[in-house]
């Protein structure tokens, strides 16, 4: 089993119980579904790819002082 298949599988439960949570938060508040619940919705998903990049970016800016 290759890491790209632990790393899928850990992606994909992290989006779905965001989603999850997410889609029972709007129950509960009886929200109607409109553009934004939706959009909401949608970014639980793309949110940790977001995140992974960030966290990256920021490691490969940090400056390591010479001795």
């Amino acid at each position: 089993m290759s890491w790209l298949y632990v790393a899928g599988v850990a992606y994909g439960l992290t989006g779905f119980f965001l989603v999850g949570m997410t889609y029972l938060e709007g129950l509960q508040a009886h929200a109607p579904w409109n553009m934004y619940r939706v959009a909401g919705l949608l970014v639980c998903v793309f949110w940790p790819i977001l995140f992974l990049y960030l966290m990256l970016r920021m490691a490969s800016k940090r400056r390591i002082p010479e001795r």
